[in-house]
């Protein structure tokens, strides 16, 4: 197992396991900010290489639900990477960062 952290914040552990030993799905997306690109890229795969992304169905080997599992489309090489996603988020508008911003500040 390898364990990294990358540039973008994705939270990355590598497993030389087949994918069956997974609870994934891969009909849904995972949860956070993450692009195809940026999932394949922290796997240390390029698309090209048949890269296959789901999403972890339940909490497996401590990881959350959510995560983006990333596998190669080949039976010959059991290597997947479970990739936690930084949670993306904005304020709704100007008016809400006063509002967080004074709360905070006055405590």
């Amino acid at each position: 197992m390898k364990l990294l952290v990358t540039p973008n914040g994705y939270r990355v552990a590598c497993y030389a396991v087949a994918l069956d030993q997974f609870p994934v799905d891969f009909f849904a997306d995972p949860d956070g900010g993450w692009t195809y690109e940026g999932l394949a890229e922290a796997a240390g795969f390029a698309l090209e290489d048949g890269v296959a992304i789901g999403v972890l169905s339940r909490d497996h080997f401590g990881h959350p639900e959510g995560s983006a599992i990333v596998t190669l489309n080949a039976e010959s090489r059991p290597y997947v990477a479970v990739v936690e996603c930084p949670i993306a988020y904005t304020c709704a508008d100007a008016n809400a960062i006063a509002l967080a911003t004074r709360d905070r500040d006055c405590g």
